[in-house]
């Protein structure tokens, strides 16, 4: 059951969701600081560094005491891939940053309508490179994202996979956006409760990433018709209360066909990237991230949150 802070919180949210979409959308994720300002800031403890000499702008974020040198998360920010970047990007990795132990590289990709498909994905790409240059196995490198991150972090695995390389050590999704199509049941039943996302809004930055709407059933496009064989173990996190739970699930259910080690945690009457609004269930979200992260890369056996947030299945 939601807790009465998180449950008062989105009814006021859902309230005035059209102004709080606009807030969020229009203002607060298209507003990008100097990226020094951004490096400076201390959020859950971290602090961070620039990265230069990429094609886009990077920062390495550390907790206060890394409990490795030689793990790192390879983080991806959402946004539908029109809107996003390195304030969005340290916000919502800090807390896993924290919970984890473990760095954190994260990037600010080029976005959409501008640019379309495969330049997040390169962008991607270039990052994870720019990781195993510095030393990192990929055993020791976990694929983190939220909506459109999680599926550009699929899209990435899919990619290393199909260029012969070693896959990463591990694989975490926060309300995944990987069924662009919008098949699933969740769009239509849920378009009512959901705080936050609008499906119209949501396939209309669809098709500006796809370039063409005949694309979005791709699995380039759309990673929930991709073959996931060979995939490392994979940690899925979404709200029963977002139009992108169907999405979740599908995946889970694919890759549970390919034989993949998944978990799928359905938060009870939460939204889309819960884990960013600091609720209770957002804490024990980031720290069962963090502990399955750990467990992962480290090799420390893997703890499970409490069950008190978690819906039934």
């Amino acid at each position: 059951m939601p807790s009465r802070r998180s449950q008062g919180m989105l009814k006021l949210i859902r309230t005035h969701k059209k102004f709080a979409s606009r807030i969020g959308n229009d203002l607060l994720l298209r507003i990008e600081p100097p990226v020094q300002a951004v490096a400076h800031l201390h959020m859950e403890g971290t602090s961070a560094k620039l990265i230069s000499g990429l094609p886009f702008p990077a920062l390495m974020v550390c907790p206060g005491k890394a409990a490795a040198d030689d793990a790192v998360i390879l983080h991806m920010h959402g946004g539908a891939y029109v809107s996003g970047g390195l304030l969005q990007c340290r916000a919502l990795i800090a807390p896993i940053c924290s919970s984890s132990g473990l760095r954190a590289f994260t990037f600010s990709y080029h976005l959409a309508p501008e640019y379309t498909y495969p330049a997040q994905l390169e962008d991607a790409w270039t990052a994870y490179q720019f990781l195993k240059e510095q030393g990192y196995s990929a055993k020791k490198i976990a694929l983190v994202g939220e909506s459109a991150g999680g599926n550009l972090a699929l899209a990435l695995a899919l990619r290393i996979r199909e260029m012969g390389e070693e896959m990463p050590g591990a694989i975490a999704l926060l309300s995944p956006w990987v069924d662009l199509k919008q098949t699933g049941d969740s769009y239509k039943s849920l378009k009512d409760v959901d705080a936050t996302l609008d499906a119209e809004e949501l396939m209309k930055n669809a098709v500006a990433f796809a370039g063409a709407d005949y694309m979005l059933d791709d699995a380039r496009i759309s990673p929930v018709y991709a073959d996931f064989s060979g995939f490392p173990p994979v940690q899925i996190h979404c709200g029963t209360h977002e139009i992108l739970l169907s999405d979740a699930e599908l995946l889970e259910h694919q890759m549970l066909r390919c034989g993949v080690k998944v978990q799928l945690f359905r938060w009870a009457g939460m939204c889309h990237v819960f884990q960013a609004f600091g609720f209770e269930e957002s804490k024990a979200s980031n720290q069962q991230i963090g502990l399955f992260l750990k467990s992962r890369l480290l090799g420390e056996g893997e703890k499970r949150c409490s069950r008190k947030y978690l819906a039934e299945r």
